[in-house]
Parts: structure tokens; sequence; C-alpha cells
């Protein structure tokens, strides 16, 4: 009887032990699940950003470029860089930005942080979108798609820094049956002033039978000006052309922006007529792009443009347009390339709201090779030098 009892109350004791093993593991479990649904949570918005959202946001920055940029390969290679190795210590001095200011940045100061650890990938395109960007991403009809409910409070702390540009080009009449002219850049503000400054250059110097256009070291970023100022009025005949661009992921495009500059496309996952290459092994997607423009005068003279190694960007996508189409003879060195990549990609950060852009993927030259690792290459090889065009009358004259 008293054997019995014992083991009742053995029996009771550990049943009670037991019972309070499943309490505590379910009030761990609960614990746990309200942790992770907490911190998966949107961040609230902020004007002061705490470190704990940088750092995390920063983690997504890197997801991104991991995910769908194409050119980390080209880093490692030409710059013997490894960004995505780099991360501990990119974070530790994020700690360190964040240690100085009580755990937490302004949006400015994160942006600026966040622009700086991104220049290790020695890519002018990756960047964090300023509000110039943020304000043009509002009126493409795929905007709900690449903000998030952050991103409107959170820029309205960013100023708009427009870039105060004019049209630098300088008409030389050194040469008897030339017209030369520098263009520096495309970023001008006033696109349409600049078609008219640059018409009328061209308008002024009729009796010359060439003309040179200097694309040397210029690396703008604006495709509307590339094509409206500089291609349209130099174009003798109508123009169709078609150039591919490889992606990792499926591309977000604003058809808006495209069709308006005269750019229609079609994504596609065929792959059997394209090469791949080490560099992209990644491949699932292509672009195909197809540039359609109607002359808007009557050139008659000949054309050549000018580019070295620090050509890039939209001033090689006039390389390679006049490479493809011949409407201009390109002369000089290889250029940088980029300027296939006509169309970059937009992402929301998730708990700051600042916006990451970087290309859509990598740009195909004729013969199927990277444009953003071979350039364009130019019809008539010349040194870079300050004798470049004297040089290039003497041989075509």
């Amino acid at each position: 009887m008293k054997t019995s009892r014992k083991s009742a109350k053995k029996i009771k004791q550990k049943s009670k032990i037991l019972n309070k093993i499943i309490i505590v593991a379910l009030l761990f479990i609960f614990a746990l699940f309200s942790y992770r649904y907490i911190s998966s949570r949107p961040a609230e918005y902020k004007q002061i950003i705490p470190k704990k959202y940088i750092l995390k946001d920063f983690d997504e920055l890197c997801n991104q470029i991991e995910s769908s940029y194409m050119n980390l390969p080209q880093t490692k290679k030409y710059k013997d860089t490894d960004f995505l190795s780099m991360k501990p210590n990119f974070k530790s001095k994020i700690k360190l930005e964040c240690g100085r200011k009580r755990d937490e940045l302004t949006t400015e100061e994160v942006y600026n942080l966040y622009n700086d650890i991104l220049k290790k990938l020695y890519d002018s395109n990756v960047k964090v979108a300023d509000k110039y960007t943020f304000n043009k991403i509002l009126h493409q009809e795929n905007s709900n798609q690449i903000l998030n409910n952050l991103s409107i409070k959170r820029y309205s702390n960013l100023v708009e820094e427009l870039p105060a540009k004019t049209f630098r080009a300088y008409s030389i009449d050194n040469y008897k049956d030339a017209l030369y002219v520098k263009v520096s850049d495309f970023d001008s503000v006033d696109i349409q002033k600049d078609a008219i400054i640059f018409k009328n250059i061209l308008q002024t110097n009729k009796k010359k039978n060439k003309i040179i256009i200097d694309l040397r070291d210029n690396d703008s970023e604006n495709l509307e000006y590339a094509i409206n100022v500089i291609i349209k009025p130099l174009l003798k005949s109508d123009i169709n052309v078609d150039f591919k661009v490889a992606n990792k992921t499926q591309p977000l495009i604003d058809k808006k922006v495209l069709n308006n500059n005269g750019i229609s496309f079609k994504t596609t996952e065929d792959l059997s007529n394209v090469t791949i290459n080490d560099n992209q092994k990644n491949i699932k997607y292509i672009t195909n792009f197809n540039l359609s423009l109607k002359k808007s005068e009557e050139q008659k003279c000949d054309i050549f443009i000018l580019q070295n190694k620090n050509t890039k960007n939209s001033a090689d996508f006039v390389c390679q347009i006049a490479n493809r189409t011949k409407f201009a003879t390109t002369v000089g060195e290889a250029t940088s390339g980029y300027g296939l990549n006509i169309v970059h990609t937009y992402k929301s950060l998730p708990n700051i709201g600042l916006i990451v852009e970087y290309p859509l993927g990598q740009g195909l030259n004729e013969d199927g090779s990277t444009n953003e690792e071979v350039g364009t290459i130019p019809s008539i090889k010349l040194d870079d030098n300050s004798e470049m065009v004297k040089l290039l009358l003497q041989r075509v004259n």
C-alpha cells in the first residue's frame, strides 16, 4: 500500500515537472515567434535611423547585388576586389560610423555611407538613388513595384541636387574642311535647349565636309541626351538596329521611357543564339532591344567619333550605334563599355526606404563578348593624345 502511494507521488511529481517543462517550452516558442514576427515587420518611419536597420538593410543591399548584379566577376578580375567577401569589413565600418552618432544616423548620413561603400564595385552605375532619380521613378508606370511605404517619407528628407550643367561644346575652325566638336558630358538638365545649340553648331558649319565629335573622357549616363541631341542630327538615313542584354533575373522595365526614345524590347529565356562565356554562367534571360530612329536633317558630312578608355555609359552607346549602323566612324581606343546596358533596376530597401540602383544586366557586343569587359572597339585605332585630330585628318584626307 505504501509502495503504491510512493509510486503515485513520484508520478505526480514527474507530471508537475513535465508540465513545467512544457509550459517553459511553449513560452520559449511563443517568445521566439514573437521576436521573429516583430523583427520581420517593416520598420516604422523615423527621421533618425537606428543602427539595427542600417545593418539589416545593408544585408539586403548585398543580397540584391549577389542575386541580380552581373559584373562582380569583372570587378574581381580587373580591380582585384571581391566585394562580397569584404562584407564583414563594410559592416564594421557601419558600426563604427553609428557608434560615433549614438548608434543612429540621419537619412543623408546613411545615403552617403552606403554610396561610399558601393564605390568598391568601381561602377558608377551602382549606387543609392538620389532624390532626382526618385522623382523620375515616381512618374514611371511601374513605380508601385519599386517603391515601398517608407520611400516617399525617406526621400522627403533628401535635398534634390539637380546637375547644374550646360552643354560644353567647342567649335574649332583650325581645320580647313572639318568641324570639331568636343562634348564633355550629356548631363545637362535642359536637353531640348542643348539639342538646339548642337543643331545650330552643325548648321553654321555646313561648308565643312567632315564632322569630328569628341567623346573622349565622357562617361555620362543620360540615354535620352545621347539619342536626341547627338545621334539624331548626325544621321544620313533612318536607322534600325538590334542589341542584346543578358540578365540573371527577370527584368522590370519601364516601357514609356524607352518608347519615347525609339526603343522597343522583348525579354526571352531562349539562350540558344547566345555564346556563354565563363563570366556569363548565371544568364537566365536575354532582352532583345531595338532602336529605330528617323533622320532629322539631311546630313551629308562624313562623321567621325573620337573615343578612349574613359568613354563610358551613354557615350559608349553612341559609339556602339555608330559601329553597328555606320552612321559614323569611331576613332581612337577601346571604350570602357556599359553603353548597351541602357536600363537600370531599382529596389527599395525594406527598413529604410532608400532605393538601390544598378544596371539591369550585361550588354552583349555583336561578337557575343561582354560590353562591360571588352568595351567598343574603334573602326580606326589611334593612340589617345593631343595630335589625334591631326592624325585622323591626315589619314582620311
